[in-house]
């Protein structure tokens, strides 16, 4: 939609000076107390209040997005691409708070992502001065739109900043800013300024919340501050209380502890962006707390001249609809650690790579989990939206995506992280059915294909763009040293492989993507196969990779058993080991897929367990950030394998579903669920001496088949149980 079309004349204004947050507050009348309806925009993010009342419960509104072109940015590798743009609009019935006669609307305004001058990242990623837009519409057809009427101040903002966190001043604020007992003075004109240059829309993703409150425990005391702790690792922030005026109060969050009790801030900003909230009190009954910004933490040190009253969890309002358990302790713990790390890393409907340090939404990170998440989370409407986001960061000429979506830096590669373009709307289509939203997407990913194919030389994707990044896999135990080249050509393959099926439901000719697939098969063969089955040999993977794009054989299925039964743990990076568990579960090594898994050796999920980790790591041996969802993407072989829930090569949106549960010697039992387009599917297993207990709950609309050793049965409608 067009800025006329949503807010008519209503105008954008801002602060005259480069504030990093500010309070609006204009007044208006409503004498014949009937309903309105208020569109509003406040660039970052904004909170509305309506005499004295705030409206909704949306927090870190509207959804980031990649607002409007950034003319000013100085990246420290060169970027040329021309990509589109989209700002999200906030729609809220205010008719329950207006009154007879004058009202006041007041809107606190902060930077988020829009106005981000601390955190340069790789360069100048911030879209200029926080701003506002509204238009309030009564049902008699009248209006009231943004102006110069509407005026600001700072208020109790000293500064505020997405990744570094907030200060304010309450001294001498006026707590009534936003009724009509507010005080006259301290108010300015803003400025007027430029509509932003992008297409509007209504947000119908869901919003961030406040999901839940936690009672924060004592750790230790120390001279001038104490240290607390809540259950797990979370995002949100702390809310604080002090009933003495003109006290200095601070709080700091962190992941982790030192030896001696104290927060140890290297996981989330390497002791330089430091998550800390400040506040000079007032002698009101308020309490203290930061509004445009949110931490990833799990302890907070807070100055001992107040009290932590509570800790709000925040992130997008997307539910966990699955459960899953079984005898294995590493397993019970790395579903519940993947759902509380999906969830602190999912605000603004984007899948982040962390909460704290980056808070971007990789491409890499969001395409390797996004399997997981859909089949874990209630999550169609948060991928609607991320999906398009990913299409906003394509280049519209030469089909390059980026490596975050909405783009601000970030490194990555072709393959791994470009490739979110097809893997996204791949994986979406599979869950959700929706053809129409597929056929909507496919030039991106056709587009997508011409880019990688001009990236090649003798059939391998060597280069992305110049000077640029190109990773291959990432986060390996040891250094990376699986070439890059075999990584993006190989997962290229299994992309191309992906575009050909979603071809087939549009009724697109393949001839085509089926010829580059052979292409590259031939090219991986050539240069990087070792004559006796293997590839590179099994260097972190190498052979998965190269039985998952088609390139291996039998014989490569064999060093991948031997190596990895005589290794009992992982070397592989967050491709290679997504890809090594998908390989072995599909090729019937079921046992040593779950195995691996499980592991209890040094690279294994159990390292973090043991280490008292609620939440996955970036890296195996736990160093950077301690909330990184890339290695929760083998949660998915929880719910595939372990319990057996898998939807036929066809089929969409579970209609037509195989239950083969992976009945291991290293498990006595698992249970759990997902909950499809059509609703629930239960499945439990459970030893019992020589034979097996097997249970599956259905719903309606679901086309299910029991395959257990002898048994191959139609499933009906409800209970289903076997004794093997």
């Amino acid at each position: 939609m067009t800025h006329k079309e949503l807010f008519s004349d209503a105008r954008w204004i801002c602060p005259k000076s480069d504030a990093d947050a500010a309070l609006f507050r204009a007044t208006f009348e409503n004498n014949k107390t009937q309903s309105a309806e208020i569109t509003i925009c406040g660039l970052g993010y904004f909170v509305l209040y309506i005499n004295g009342k705030r409206v909704g419960s949306d927090e870190f509104a509207p959804a980031y997005t990649d607002y409007h072109n950034r003319p000013d940015m100085l990246l420290s590798y060169p970027l040329n691409d021309i990509w589109s743009h989209r700002i999200h609009v906030m729609k809220y019935d205010i008719t329950p708070y207006l009154c007879e006669g004058e009202n006041v609307l007041g809107v606190m305004v902060g930077g988020g992502f829009y106005h981000q001058l601390l955190r340069k990242g790789e360069g100048n990623v911030s879209y200029g001065k926080i701003k506002l837009c509204y238009k309030i519409d009564f049902e008699d057809g009248t209006s009231v739109v943004s102006d110069k009427k509407t005026l600001y101040q700072k208020g109790f903002f000293i500064s505020s900043n997405l990744f570094h966190g907030e200060r304010h001043d309450y001294s001498r604020f006026d707590r009534k800013w936003n009724t009509l007992e507010a005080q006259k003075h301290g108010w300015a004109e803003p400025d007027i300024v430029t509509v932003p240059l992008t297409e509007f829309y209504i947000q119908t993703c869901p919003s961030d919340k406040v999901i839940e409150t936690l009672k924060p425990e004592l750790v230790k005391s120390f001279d001038t501050y104490n240290v607390y702790k809540v259950a797990r690792n979370i995002t949100g922030y702390p809310v604080i209380r002090c009933a003495d005026r003109g006290e200095h109060i601070w709080c700091e969050c962190a992941e982790e502890l030192t030896p001696d009790l104290d927060i140890d801030n290297m996981s989330v900003g390497y002791n330089e962006q430091r998550q800390r909230f400040f506040a000079i009190t007032d002698d009101s009954d308020e309490l203290y707390h930061p509004y445009f910004c949110w931490y990833g933490f799990q302890y907070f040190a807070l100055s001992n001249n107040c009290e932590p009253d509570e800790v709000r969890v925040i992130h997008t309002d997307m539910k966990p609809n699955s459960s899953f358990e079984c005898s294995d302790e590493t397993l019970n713990w790395l579903y519940n650690a993947f759902i509380n790390t999906q969830e602190g890393n999912t605000h603004g409907c984007i899948p982040s790579d962390c909460p704290h340090r980056e808070r971007l939404g990789y491409t890499g990170d969001g395409q390797l989990t996004c399997d997981a998440v859909m089949t874990q989370f209630d999550a169609e409407a948060m991928y609607r939206k991320w999906i398009e986001d990913i299409k906003d960061c394509q280049d519209i000429y030469t089909g390059h995506v980026q490596h975050t979506a909405p783009f601000a830096g970030g490194g990555g590669g072709p393959a791994g992280w470009g490739g979110a373009m097809i893997v996204v709307p791949y994986t979406f289509y599979r869950h959700y059915g929706d053809v129409e939203a597929l056929r909507e997407v496919y030039p991106n990913m056709a587009k997508f294909v011409e880019y990688m194919e001009s990236r090649c030389e003798n059939g391998l994707i060597v280069r992305e763009e110049k000077d640029g990044w190109c990773l291959g896999d990432w986060c390996t135990p040891e250094r990376v040293t699986i070439p890059e080249p075999f990584v993006n050509t190989t997962m290229y393959i299994s992309q191309l492989r992906m575009l050909v099926s979603l071809c087939d439901v549009l009724g697109i000719d393949t001839a085509r993507y089926e010829e580059m697939i052979d292409e590259h098969l031939q090219a991986v063969k050539r240069e990087y196969a070792d004559g006796d089955g293997g590839f590179l040999g099994g260097l972190q993977g190498a052979d998965a990779f190269a039985v998952d794009c088609g390139a291996g054989d039998e014989r490569t299925v064999a060093k991948l058993q031997e190596k990895y039964s005589a290794l009992g743990q992982f070397d592989t990076g967050i491709f290679g080991t997504y890809i090594l568990l998908d390989v072995l579960y599909r090729t019937g090594n079921v046992e040593l897929a779950t195995k691996l898994l499980s592991n209890k050796n040094e690279v294994s999920f159990e390292t973090m367990r043991k280490a008292g980790a609620s939440t996955i790591w970036e890296n195996w041996n736990g160093e950077s950030s301690h909330s990184h969802p890339m290695f929760g993407s083998n949660t998915l072989y929880l719910f595939e394998n372990i319990l057996g829930i898998k939807q036929t090569e066809k089929s969409v949106r579970y209609d037509e579903v195989i239950i083969s549960p992976a009945v291991t010697e290293c498990l006595d039992y698992a249970k759990g669920h997902i909950t499809t387009p059509h609703g629930k599917i239960s499945v439990m297993w459970k030893k019992m001496g020589e034979d097996v207990l097997i249970g599956a709950e259905i719903c309606e609309g679901v086309d299910a088949t029991l395959r257990f050793g002898p048994i191959d049965e139609k499933l009906k409608p409800g209970k289903n149980t076997f004794k093997v």
